[in-house]
């Protein structure tokens, strides 16, 4: 068995079955399917259902089966010939691919150190349309790659007759880009695969709803990150989560809360609108707080905004904030409020001013209660 402290991660070892005879990489008979093209990216799909899909570019990530989603990157899968009739089947950007725990017959992504129950065989099957493989394993060829009734990836007995166990390989094109203001979004739930069928969910809503945070906040004056990652993280203990800036900008949520509010996709909302938002920073803490609380109570979730707790100001952010903004965008037909706020260096606040004729203090204090 692999050390997982060295983290093995599968490869898969291509040949493709003729009359009885496996050839080698880079060979395949007229008559039947060709070998992937090495170093290319491909869908794996399942002819029961659903596209081959790893969870996160963390070492040790689970690898599941999902709804097929052109836009998602985390069903491309690098496939590159390794010699010797082998192939490794690896996530972009990083060396883990698929590996066969041996003890439990699970599969996962990890580091790939070219062992081989990190090595298949890819036999081409009958099965429907012609076009599926069956991935057998080198270190058991008697053992195939198996979409699981739980949706985890598996290996079995391997049986050229069951679906689950036929995959199709899809090179990826390119050529289908994302829905116009939908983002790619990466998860990673490693460290609580429980509750990955949720955060799966829960992104899905996210991406329908960002186009709408961004036409609410950038109004095309910039462009909303296209590609964020939400990552369940044992170490954010004190909050619900927290947005982080950066080429790729990641949401991280607390593990705990996330368990036991499984109703509440709001909080991964709010930490959306922060990421939209980070494409023109400059604001102080609290106006950016309250506006992705704006955002999230006023918008996604209206009429379920917080009541104000006592010594709460304008600037106290968040909720409070986020009234105020409310209440301005509103009262004084301001509906481009919340666009300016984000657009406009905020400086000592006269933007108030310069919108209502009054401070901020002021429609504070006219503001109902």
């Amino acid at each position: 068995m692999i050390s997982r402290r060295t983290a093995a991660t599968a490869v898969l070892v291509a040949a493709t079955a003729v009359s009885g005879t496996v050839l080698g990489a880079g060979t395949a008979s007229a008559t039947d399917l060709p070998l992937p093209v090495s170093g290319a990216e491909y869908r794996v799909s399942s002819k029961a259902g659903g596209a081959l899909q790893w969870d996160s570019r963390t070492n040790g990530s689970n690898v599941v089966v999902r709804d097929w989603n052109e836009a998602s990157a985390q069903q491309l899968w690098t496939i590159k010939d390794e010699g010797a009739g082998t192939w490794s089947v690896k996530v972009p950007g990083s060396n883990n691919a698929l590996d066969r725990d041996l003890g439990r017959n699970t599969v996962g992504a990890w580091n790939y150190v070219a062992a081989d129950n990190q090595r298949w065989s890819l036999h081409n099957t009958s099965l429907g349309d012609g076009r599926g493989w069956l991935l057998r394993n080198v270190s058991d060829p008697g053992l195939c790659l198996v979409r699981g009734a739980d949706l985890n990836a598996k290996v079995a007995a391997c049986n050229a007759g069951d679906p689950a166990q036929n995959w199709n390989l899809d090179r990826n094109t390119g050529t289908t880009p994302p829905s116009p203001g939908r983002p790619v979004i990466d998860l990673d739930y490693s460290r609580a695969p429980d509750l990955g069928p949720w955060l799966e969910q829960q992104k899905q809503t996210i991406a329908d709803y960002y186009a709408t945070i961004s036409g609410l906040v950038t109004k095309g004056a910039w462009t909303a990150a296209p590609r964020f990652r939400i990552v369940l993280d044992p170490q954010i203990t004190d909050h619900p989560a927290e947005a982080r800036s950066g080429a790729v900008p990641e949401i991280h949520a607390n593990i705990n809360y996330t368990r036991g509010n499984q109703n509440d996709t709001g909080f991964l909302l709010h930490e959306a609108a922060h990421v939209a938002f980070f494409g023109h920073p400059g604001r102080p803490w609290w106006l950016e707080e309250g506006l992705a609380d704006w955002v999230r109570y006023y918008n996604f979730q209206p009429g379920t905004v917080h009541p104000l707790a006592p010594g709460d100001r304008y600037d106290s952010g968040y909720s409070a904030t986020a009234r105020l903004i409310d209440y301005v965008t509103n009262a004084y037909r301001r509906p481009d409020l919340p666009y300016l706020l984000n657009t406009r260096d905020y400086g000592s606040g006269q933007i108030w001013v310069q919108l209502t004729g009054k401070t901020a203090d002021q429609l504070w204090n006219e503001m109902p209660k």
